[in-house]
């Protein structure tokens, strides 16, 4: 049985974006110094939120030089109409990013996607450079940046209609939100993840893929109420 309600969840970088738009922003900005810190993030040894303030702080850019840069990016031209979707169903959809709001929101404007909650961490560029902020909070001190598990749970709290979460995501940032997530879609490292986890899961390669499951479900068939 169809539930009637449903509120959506997407990552950016590699699932909207087509491809990972902030590890590519940092190794082009930091003549690729950056995978210098791989193995220690990788090994736990530094955590997201220091990665990603040390990646930050080695990028040289100005203004004219970052946006240029972002313009060689493209996002799935299969999100619009997705959203579009999700919006005659009444489903709303909120961008969970463990990257920047300054590239994600760039480019969402830049491909006329219309506007969309987005939770991510902050970025700033400052006298030639790249400042990071992360205002979500790190209850269990793990060094993520943003918590998807957490901002769905407060969702989940806060919501009177008792919506099942769909999530698409692509990556291991997206792993946290696996347990407040009902139906799940997944490519790339997240798929790998889940197949490892005997996780349920749909495998997707465009944002088309997501909405011809959610038609066969029914979950795109008429308006709820």
């Amino acid at each position: 049985m169809t539930l009637k309600a449903y509120a959506v969840f997407c990552d950016f970088d590699g699932t909207i974006a087509r491809r990972d738009v902030g590890y590519h922003m940092y190794h082009h900005f930091t003549g690729g110094r950056n995978d210098e810190l791989v193995p220690d993030w990788k090994s736990g040894r530094l955590s997201t939120r220091e990665c990603m303030a040390i990646e930050s702080s080695m990028v040289r850019a100005t203004p004219e030089q970052f946006y240029a840069y972002l313009d060689t990016h493209t996002l799935d031209h299969t999100f619009v109409p997705f959203v579009e979707a999700c919006r005659e169903h009444r489903y709303p959809v909120t961008i969970l990013s463990d990257g920047l709001d300054i590239y994600v929101r760039y480019l969402l404007q830049k491909h006329d996607v219309p506007e969309l909650p987005l939770i991510s961490n902050r970025g700033h560029l400052e006298d030639g450079g790249l400042r990071v902020e992360f205002p979500y909070p790190d209850p269990g001190k793990t060094g993520g940046g943003v918590c998807k598990g957490d901002r769905i749970a407060e969702f989940r709290a806060q919501d009177k209609l008792g919506r099942a979460i769909i999530f698409v995501g692509d990556g291991m940032s997206d792993v946290g939100a696996l347990p407040q997530v009902d139906i799940l879609f997944a490519k790339k490292d997240l798929q790998q993840y889940c197949e490892r986890q005997n996780i349920p899961y749909n495998g997707f390669d465009t944002f088309d893929d997501v909405s011809r499951e959610l038609t066969r479900r029914s979950i795109f068939a008429g308006k709820t109420g």
